[in-house]
């Protein structure tokens, strides 16, 4: 065996140049799968996190009709008591949180000091509202739960009606009227799960602007206690107001749930999908570097013919010839290769994480199994494609190749 490699090198450093020039496709392409599949590896918790950060990770419950004998032509519209959130809440351990929220009718005209706005809907909310939908407060405060509880007439504008109202004046302190009541403004919010010109003021005082006083949620927001809860928040939720309401739970319209799980498993499915598009890619670059690499040797084999049948007249076996061929290939692919691992994992630790937002970042996984992965396939692939040359070498005719010479 050690005669055979020494023969192979031999071989291979009698035309230094040109086995340099191969075994630097061989290092290409290697470079290329560690580096895609270091990068690879991260997308799909990369895209996890940017459909997170696209939005609030609260889910809609939104109250609808329900079915069955009991529930008239129409359909009774299923009403949520307001008073019954805690037992919901005790029902559901999957759920961080849950807030219930009430518009007091379609909203209207809004007033300030100086300006008037045509029209903006109002909405109450419970204390832990701005924690379960991830608002941002771009300026002021939220409103404190002792204010909840007196029923205090303060309000939180969206910053599209602020800047409406108040003409780029800060309208923290200042007053606004909506519905025929007058609230101090305490904060301004940016959301984009609500409508643009919007008032948020605490539960208990919507209570005193509708008429039906509140008693009955508009709609109920609520967030899982991790991601990967969602489904089960989902089903206890679902399960828990059912049970209040003595609904069927498999009548999925008395309860319009809006949820995204499903959009986002299906973008996480494409990013695996991207992920399996991209080792493909990197696979074929390391393959085709393996194919120059025995072609060339091939070509060898052609230039050596005369040499090659000397050799089996003096008595080398089809076997040995067949072996030193393979050798030169693997060797070749072997250097190649681990200087392009080199040159990929050096590649990384340059490039490093890669942000793409405040709230994403890849972040490369190199990986021992990745490198294992990479040697075989390209053992494999070499070994392959110097099978032919391997074997026109093994079955050389000493008296042709001598006559050819």
């Amino acid at each position: 065996m050690i005669s055979v490699l020494r023969e192979a090198v031999g071989s291979l450093l009698s035309h230094p140049l040109r086995s340099a020039l191969t075994a630097a496709s061989v290092t290409f392409g290697a470079a290329v799968l560690i580096i895609l599949l270091g990068y690879a590896r991260g997308f799909p918790e990369t895209t996890s996190d940017m459909l997170r950060s696209l939005g609030s990770r609260e889910f809609i419950v939104e109250p609808r009709r329900r079915r069955g004998p009991d529930a008239g032509r129409s359909g009774r519209r299923v009403q949520i008591r307001y008073t019954d959130i805690p037992a919901i809440r005790e029902a559901c351990p999957s759920v961080d949180g849950i807030a219930a929220a009430y518009r007091p009718g379609r909203g209207g005209p809004v007033f300030s000091s100086n300006r008037s706005w045509p029209w903006a809907g109002v909405n109450g909310v419970g204390y832990d509202y701005r924690e379960v939908t991830g608002m941002k407060i771009h300026a002021g405060r939220w409103f404190t739960r002792e204010e909840e509880e007196l029923g205090e007439e303060v309000a939180l504008v969206s910053l599209p009606l602020a800047e409406g109202m108040f003409d780029g004046d800060a309208p923290i302190g200042r007053t606004i009227d909506a519905h025929g009541r007058r609230f101090t403004v305490i904060g301004v919010f940016e959301s984009k799960a609500s409508f643009a010109y919007s008032l948020f003021v605490p539960y208990p005082t919507s209570m005193e602007m509708g008429e039906e006083g509140g008693r009955f949620l508009s709609h109920l927001a609520f967030a899982p206690r991790s991601p990967d809860l969602a489904k089960r928040a989902i089903d206890e939720v679902r399960s828990a107001i059912s049970a209040l309401y003595s609904l069927d739970p498999a009548d999925t319209t008395a309860l319009d749930i809006k949820e995204n799980t499903a959009f986002a498993e299906k973008i996480e499915a494409a990013s695996l999908g991207l992920e399996t598009l991209v080792v493909v890619i990197a696979t074929i670059a390391l393959v085709l570097g393996c194919l120059g690499a025995a072609n060339v040797v091939g070509i060898a084999v052609a230039e050596r013919t005369g040499e090659l049948g000397l050799r089996k007249a003096l008595g080398a076996t089809a076997g040995r010839l067949r072996a030193e061929v393979l050798t030169e290939t693997l060797v070749l692919c072997a250097t190649g290769g681990a200087a392009g691992v080199a040159l990929g994992a050096g590649c990384i630790a340059l490039l490093g994480p890669l942000a793409f937002s405040e709230q994403a970042t890849l972040v490369p996984r190199t990986e021992v199994g990745q490198v294992a992965v990479a040697s075989t396939l390209l053992v494999l692939t070499a070994t392959l494609a110097a099978l032919p040359a391997a074997n026109r070498a093994a079955r050389l005719d000493p008296v042709e190749a001598l006559r050819s010479e």
